[in-house]
């Protein structure tokens, strides 16, 4: 039985909580917050205990890992806690908000000897399992082309929608400066990453678009992923009217390989057009599918925990993803390609 301590009583929190109970050979020992209250009010809603002092819950006997479920600034301090008391480390998305910082949290938990995994749930979405299954089995030939986009009007108020309540799940996000990059970067060049290797090269442009007072950071980003061989293209918007508001993948994808295209789209279902002319479509069962990525990443970390297999976000991993993000930030600042230079 593997135990885990949660650290957050927030949006993640109370889905990792839930997906946590029902993940065989593992039990939640305790949920901890800095506002005790809310942590006991999520605690007694799924019936495990809370603890009001951190260092109690991190020295419990029980504990076996560290569930991370708090604010990106406070990452490196919990996490270095948790691994100065043995205890392995899941930690949300994005890992820190900064590439020093994600630096030396991978440090920190590496010379203590604890493993480090980063909860980056997208790349389980089962649409992304299939994608890559297609891709490794040579459906589409030599791919050349990915094109990943996410659009919503989540950053702006209309006649139905106070600013006030935007992002309600997360009213932190209104206050988030950089944040389109940072806050849905990661997942998506996680997804890239995933699906076609280590880019080489990076460029992207950001935008300012609805009023500042209403959300501080920017919502609008398209960066260029460069490889010796093939292209990928991520854009990113929270300012844009006329999207899907409830579909099932807030995603589109679209890979172009010499063989045929790939196609994801709004419903999670996967499509592939053929040289032949040949129009496949693959099935994807996405009932409950945005909860259920987040328990495969929780279960994936547990059963490798056991097994000693690595982890397929470990910190290490991870800090490619937010390399790019922060190459991102980059060439958006100074209009330039940024080399990536290590992988």
């Amino acid at each position: 039985m593997i135990g885990i301590a949660l650290l957050g009583a927030g949006y993640a929190a109370r889905i990792q909580l839930a997906c946590w109970r029902e993940i065989p050979g593992t039990a939640v020992i305790g949920v901890w917050n800095r506002s005790a209250e809310r942590a006991r009010t999520l605690a007694a809603e799924l019936g495990v205990p809370s603890f009001d002092e951190l260092d109690v819950l991190l020295n419990h006997p029980a504990v076996d890992a560290v569930d991370i479920a708090t604010a990106v600034e406070t990452h490196r301090d919990y996490a270095l806690q948790a691994a100065a008391f043995g205890k392995h480390v899941l930690c949300q998305k994005p890992l820190a908000p900064s590439f020093a910082e994600a630096l030396s949290i991978v440090s920190g938990c590496e010379a203590a000897g604890v493993r480090l995994m980063v909860n980056e749930n997208w790349r389980w979405r089962p649409w992304y399992r299939a994608a890559r299954d297609l891709l490794d089995r040579g459906t589409i030939g030599r791919p050349f082309s990915l094109r990943l986009a996410s659009r919503s009007a989540a950053a702006v108020a209309t006649p139905d929608r106070s600013p006030q309540s935007l992002f309600a799940r997360q009213p932190f996000l209104r206050r988030m400066q950089p944040l389109i990059v940072l806050e849905l970067g990661p997942h998506h060049f996680d997804i890239v990453r995933f699906l076609f290797g280590e880019p080489h090269d990076v460029y992207a442009r950001t935008l300012k678009v609805t009023p500042a007072e209403h959300v501080a950071g920017e919502e609008l980003a398209t960066t260029l992923l460069g490889y010796p061989d093939r292209l990928a293209q991520v854009e990113l918007s929270w300012a844009s009217l006329g999207y899907p508001a409830d579909a099932v993948n807030p995603d589109v994808l679209a890979i172009e390989g010499t063989e045929g295209s790939l196609f994801v789209d709004h419903d999670g279902q996967v499509r592939v057009s053929h040289r032949d002319g040949r129009q496949e479509r693959i099935t994807i069962d996405t009932t409950d599918a945005y909860r259920r990525s987040w328990q495969a990443a929780l279960a994936h970390f547990a059963e490798c925990l056991v097994s000693g297999e690595p982890f397929e976000t470990s910190g290490t991993d991870n800090v490619n993803t937010l390399r790019l993000v922060f190459a991102a930030y980059d060439s958006a600042a100074t209009h330039q390609v940024i080399v990536i230079t290590d992988h």
